[in-house]
């Protein structure tokens, strides 16, 4: 006799009002097992949404601002001099460099003081570091007190980077503004806020950049800083960067105002020095590799 044909003879057998227990629910035979819903759960969560539109970055306003040059030779002259620039700064990234840099994606351009071009050099910088094809590059508003980036690009008012720091439920994916320049996006200042020195010395700081890395990706994150000599938090900053670009204003900053700004950096980083608003023709150029630092005349104006 079978196992239901033993149940159906003693259910015949009870005492009549006997309390017999309530059927067992059993599951259909086609259920889905348990990767098969978290699957379907994660196309659910992967499916795309309507994007926000390119943020418009036009060349005529950057030009009209000092920030690009007007004319096509000076372009053509300021283009073959950034990659003489940024040709260290790249090998770095990848670990091509004489040394191996722990974060060498992490890029800042500052200055000692105030009025030395660093905006100008940080956005051409960023831009000429997005011509190249196997890059991604995050420009980051870091100048909070000024933040010229910000404003040069129309993004003033826009979430940026003290609000992701200032609130832990903001995602940092939230702050990249996607540009319709290739390869480039941009994160803005955001709103200010009195402890930006404490924020950006916080574990939520490094977290940020990790994030704002890409993580596993080939994303450089360009910093613009506030001087170095004139913020607390310019310096927090740069103990976060692996690489560190510093703008030298020619015949205006006195050498040992650049030396104790350098000496706010530490010496694990790859630190670049690029002259700035030289009157030297062009394709004068010299260098200097004392205590590893690296010299670059550059013939910008800013």
């Amino acid at each position: 006799m079978s196992i239901v044909e033993k149940a159906v003879e003693k259910l015949k057998n009870l005492p009549a009002g006997s309390p017999v227990s309530p059927p067992l629910e059993v599951a259909p035979l086609h259920t889905a097992s348990t990767v098969e819903r978290l699957q379907e759960r994660t196309r659910v969560v992967d499916q795309p949404v309507e994007s926000a539109p390119l943020w418009h970055v036009e060349p005529a306003a950057l030009k009209r601002m000092g920030i690009l040059p007007a004319d096509d030779a000076a372009g053509a002259r300021l283009a073959d001099e950034l990659r003489l620039i940024k040709r260290p700064l790249l090998d770095n990234a990848i670990g091509k460099g004489a040394e191996t840099l722990v974060r060498g994606k992490r890029i800042m351009v500052a200055s000692a003081e105030a009025g030395e071009g660093k905006t100008f050099v940080a956005m051409n910088l960023a831009l000429s570091l997005a011509r190249e094809t196997d890059f991604e590059v995050l420009l980051v508003d870091g100048d909070i007190a000024k933040s010229d980036i910000t404003r040069i690009l129309g993004l003033s008012g826009q979430p940026g980077l003290m609000d992701v720091l200032a609130d832990e439920q903001r995602a940092p994916a939230e702050v990249i503004v996607h540009t319709d320049v290739q390869n480039l996006l941009v994160v803005p200042a955001g709103q200010r806020h009195p402890l930006a020195a404490e924020l950006f010395r916080s574990r939520r700081m490094e977290y940020v950049l990790d994030e704002f890395g890409g993580r596993d990706r080939r994303r450089l994150v360009v910093f613009d800083s506030s001087p170095l000599l004139a913020t607390s938090e310019s310096q927090v900053l740069a103990s976060h960067m692996g690489q560190v670009v510093m703008v030298v204003a020619a015949d205006r900053t006195r050498r040992q105002v650049v030396n104790a700004a350098l000496q706010c950096l530490d010496d694990f980083q790859y630190v670049g020095l690029v002259l700035n608003m030289s009157s030297l023709p062009a394709g004068a150029d010299y260098y200097n590799r004392r205590q590893g630092h690296y010299l670059r005349i550059f013939n910008g104006e800013a």
